[in-house]
């Protein structure tokens, strides 16, 4: 099956903050997979001097950015993650770029066979924009997201359970996923469970 690419086969990987999406996209292209990291498209369409950025001022203020011009992503992050209203105004700023940049992306790589996308907030809706053939859903444990956020991370534990609890609700996510991995023990046992889809999307 093939999406709005033609013949390119479109993954998503998704799942929530801490699961260990960008440890999934990096066996993939480890494999030799073409990926598109959403985070890192996140980061693009609000770099310094950016349109993005300018955007984000006029609605949040010049503190949001630090003084190499930057954005100051904590800063703003408590600001968005404790109001909801809030976090839709980012939301309504940042998706569009990020979704054209990522549409523009794909189209770059519709000569590949197979391209693999990372997208942290996933619907149907999305799917069905993104072109995508099928979904591939990283779990795990509240207990060892937070842990990771805290330890890994650096975050403030109160930081980390207001990002927790904006989330998509696993079951809407899980009910789009031809496949599952679980990343509740080491990054061994991922990248086996990984190559498993791998070798499955290979012969399909």
């Amino acid at each position: 099956m093939a999406g709005r690419l033609g013949k390119t086969r479109v993954i998503a990987v998704t799942g929530t903050i801490g699961s260990g999406k960008s440890a999934v996209l990096g066996f993939f292209a480890r494999a030799g997979i073409p990926t598109i990291s959403a985070d890192a498209v996140a980061r693009e369409v609000v770099a310094p001097q950016s349109m993005g950025l300018a955007a984000l001022v006029e609605v949040f203020g010049a503190d949001i950015v630090s003084k190499d011009g930057s954005l100051d992503r904590r800063k703003l992050a408590r600001l968005v993650f404790a109001d909801d209203f809030v976090r839709g105004r980012l939301n309504e700023v940042t998706h569009p770029l990020i979704r054209s940049r990522i549409l523009e992306m794909l189209q770059e790589m519709s000569d590949s066979p197979v391209v693999v996308v990372e997208i942290p907030l996933l619907d149907a809706r999305t799917v069905a924009d993104y072109g995508i053939d099928d979904v591939l859903v990283v779990q795990a444990s509240s207990e060892r997201v937070l842990q990771r956020l805290v330890e890994d991370r650096g975050m403030d534990r109160s930081d980390a359970v207001a990002r927790m609890r904006v989330q998509m609700p696993e079951a809407a996510r899980d009910q789009l996923a031809r496949w599952t991995v679980s990343n509740d023990g080491d990054l061994v046992d991922l990248e086996e469970q990984v190559d498993r889809v791998i070798e499955e999307i290979k012969m399909h």
